[in-house]
């Protein structure tokens, strides 16, 4: 009984050793942009006599999922979507650091991680701690939306997937407003999305300019979004395509008229748009400011005017359109641009290139089959005639020429000194030397 005591109680102090001296730095949430290397720190001390056994980092989802294992002496072991992107920041032991190290971040690394430091000095002892990593993802710029109902007018800010969800806060006029309601709502794969509304009696703030100021961690600067109460002021109607002073725009053209007001006005304003005073042409469609004219005929010519308005009022904007018939004489401008021209122009000199090489190729080809013949080459050329007479006979011919030879030619004077007389040689019988 006092060995199971003493072995109870000598486990206990080893395990309080590594317990007591383990220690996080850092703090217990870790932030950083996704993209970037993020650094989860993990520190330890172990008492004397002490050795390091392993080192073992999870993630904590429910369950424990490994990212990383080293043990002293070996190499590191990562799993799976951390293989390649998790290491020590030291594998030094003297240096007693676990900190983990997760190259390009992703959201999907959001979440919890627990480091586990393991000691040896005769039976194991181990340790964690647990630490929050959030991904930062920055949202989109806030937007205001309004609705307009008995004179009263809601306003609600947006700023759409981030993580985590932005940080709301309105101003009337500069001064700050306090939201009637605040949410942050989960959207698509995750991500947040905060809200903030607030609501005012539109009499008492026409006139009034409402700002909602956007916070969060991946902003370099907060980014804003404003509205002012009040009626709409149309400043001119855009035409587009443009048209050229003095000129008409060309029958079947598609025709975008936008009446432009001034930016964040609410209530929102509706709009109208009338042809010199009465319906627009059936094949145009307006949405919003805009209004669109589907193949414009020259009878769409005429004056046409933009009504904005709301609660607090309206005004009003003209534009007048010349459409004339399409001239099928015009030639139509070139759009491509000059470096266009001589890249088509190389583009069509390596097709010709290319075409030459394939036809000499195949000359070359055929020409090494034997199927093209040239003028040298051709049937119509008279052939050598290849003597088939014996060798015999040959040789019996030359010999009777020989002879004939022979009996032609002069007899050769031959000149001997001392006796005054000359003698006549013949020429030499060959058969007779033989």
């Amino acid at each position: 009984m006092q060995r199971l005591l003493a072995f109870v109680f000598f486990s206990l102090m080893a395990a309080t050793a590594v317990r007591a001296q383990t220690s996080i730095s850092g703090g217990p949430t870790v932030q950083e942009s996704i993209g970037r290397a993020v650094t989860l720190p993990c520190t330890y001390s172990l008492s004397s006599g002490y050795t390091l056994r392993e080192i073992k980092w999870y993630r904590v989802n429910g369950e424990r999922d490994p990212v990383l294992f080293y043990y002293p002496g070996q190499s590191a072991y990562t799993y799976g979507l951390y293989r390649n992107r998790a290491s020590l920041v030291n594998t030094d032991d003297s240096a007693q650091v676990a900190s983990l190290r997760l190259s390009n971040l992703q959201f999907s690394d959001n979440g919890t991680y627990e480091c586990l430091v393991g000691a040896l000095n005769g039976q194991p002892a181990e340790e964690s701690v647990q630490i929050d990593l959030v991904a930062l993802v920055a949202p989109n710029d806030p937007v205001i939306t309004d609705e307009y109902n008995n004179g009263n007018l809601t306003m609600t800010c947006t700023a759409y997937t981030g993580n985590p969800a932005a940080n709301l806060t309105w101003t009337r006029d500069g001064s700050r407003v306090y939201h009637d309601v605040a949410e942050n709502i989960t959207s698509w794969r995750g991500y947040l999305d905060a809200q903030s509304i607030i609501s005012v009696t539109a009499s008492t703030a026409q006139s009034s300019t409402f700002q909602c100021v956007a916070q969060h961690p991946a902003f370099t600067a907060a980014q804003r979004a404003s509205v002012t109460v009040g009626s709409p002021t149309v400043s001119t109607i855009n035409i587009n395509p443009s048209p050229v002073p003095g000129e008409a725009l060309q029958e079947l053209d598609d025709i975008i008229l936008t009446c432009m007001t001034q930016e964040g006005i609410v209530p929102q304003p509706t709009y109208q748009w009338t042809l010199d005073g009465g319906n627009v042409p059936a094949s145009a469609q307006a949405y919003r400011n805009e209004l669109k004219i589907f193949s414009a005929q020259v009878e769409d010519s005429g004056i046409y005017s933009c009504t904005a308005r709301n609660d607090f009022g309206s005004d009003s904007g003209d534009a007048t359109i010349l459409i004339a018939e399409r001239d099928t004489n015009i030639v139509e401008p070139q759009t491509g641009s000059p470096v266009g021209s001589v890249v088509g122009g190389v583009v069509a000199a390596l097709a010709f290139l290319v075409l030459v090489a394939i036809v000499a190729f195949a000359w070359w080809r055929s020409k090494e089959r034997g199927d093209y013949h040239t003028a040298e080459q051709s049937p119509e050329e008279p052939t050598a005639v290849v003597s088939t007479e014996p060798e015999d006979e040959k040789d019996e011919e030359k010999l009777n020429l020989m002879e004939e030879k022979k009996e032609e030619e002069p007899e050769v004077k031959v000149e001997t000194q001392g006796e005054g007389h000359a003698e006549v040689a013949k020429k030499p019988d060959p058969d007779q030397t033989a």
